[in-house]
């Protein structure tokens, strides 16, 4: 049977304060370029351009050689112009540089990627540009938000408290979005039950990788440091298929054939 994966990049890869490469992640992009083990390295990247991000990755002296993230599916979900964007500034350059114009007053839709320094003032506004906009969108659903040693709300925690303000679906462009998961496969050429996916997004990641019937890998590297923090929330049919403290422990499993 074929088999590939998907590698997600913060708190897997690199860690999530001095954003250098976590142990064991040169290690196993190098056995899987040498094996010819097909992958795609998913990202919810929403701070730098899609191929400056990739060459900031191959700079830390990760060998990356497949990479997606959601600026690549973003014109497909936001079709409106006018657009309420909240975010880093550097993210806000991003998406006027796609064409976008930032609207506040009477914006077609909302836009929500992350932001560390996010206040009641802005979800305030997020919620007024919720209630005027016609197609509100998530630039991913991450449950949380690792910085600096802390756990923030992630986007996806931001979007469902606007989505029981203004009581209106949302939609997703990164993980865990079918979308965002069907155009990674795709670039794979494999079944969804023939990919891993590895990532310390339980939540954000994980689960919803699991509904579509891929195997799932968390690692306790990133935003989930014990795994008894988050298992006891899950169904049984949502736990994890293998729990690894980091990338080298993925690779000690991937050299033994049982990932």
């Amino acid at each position: 049977m074929m088999k590939g994966y998907f590698i997600d990049v913060q708190g897997t890869l690199i860690d999530d304060i001095e954003r250098l490469p976590i142990n064991g992640a040169i290690e196993f992009l190098e056995t899987v370029n040498t094996q010819n083990i097909p992958y795609v390295v998913i990202t919810n990247n929403t701070k730098h351009k899609s191929d400056e991000f990739l060459q900031s990755l191959k700079e830390k002296g990760l060998p990356v050689q497949t990479y997606t993230d959601p600026f690549s599916l973003l014109k497909a979900n936001l079709p409106e112009h006018k657009v309420a964007a909240f975010g880093t500034q550097e993210f806000l350059n991003i998406v006027q540089s796609m064409g976008y114009e930032l609207e506040y007053e009477q914006p077609e839709a909302l836009l929500v990627s992350i932001k560390k320094e996010y206040t009641n003032e802005d979800y305030a506004l997020m919620i007024e540009c919720g209630l005027k906009a016609n197609n509100l969108v998530g630039m991913h659903e991450t449950s949380l938000y690792s910085k600096d040693g802390k756990r923030y709300p992630g986007v996806g925690a931001i979007m469902q408290m606007i989505k029981f303000a203004v009581n209106k679906e949302y939609k997703v462009v990164g993980k865990p979005s079918f979308t965002f998961y069907e155009s990674a496969r795709a670039m794979l050429g494999l079944k969804f039950d023939e990919i891993t996916i590895i990532s310390d997004d339980m939540i954000g990641d994980l689960v919803g990788a699991k509904n579509l019937k891929l195997k799932t890998c968390l690692v306790l590297s990133g935003k989930i440091k014990d795994e008894n923090e988050i298992l006891h929330t899950l169904n049984k049919s949502q736990h994890p298929d293998f729990i690894c403290k980091d990338m080298a422990e993925v690779l000690e499993h991937f050299k033994k054939g049982e990932l």
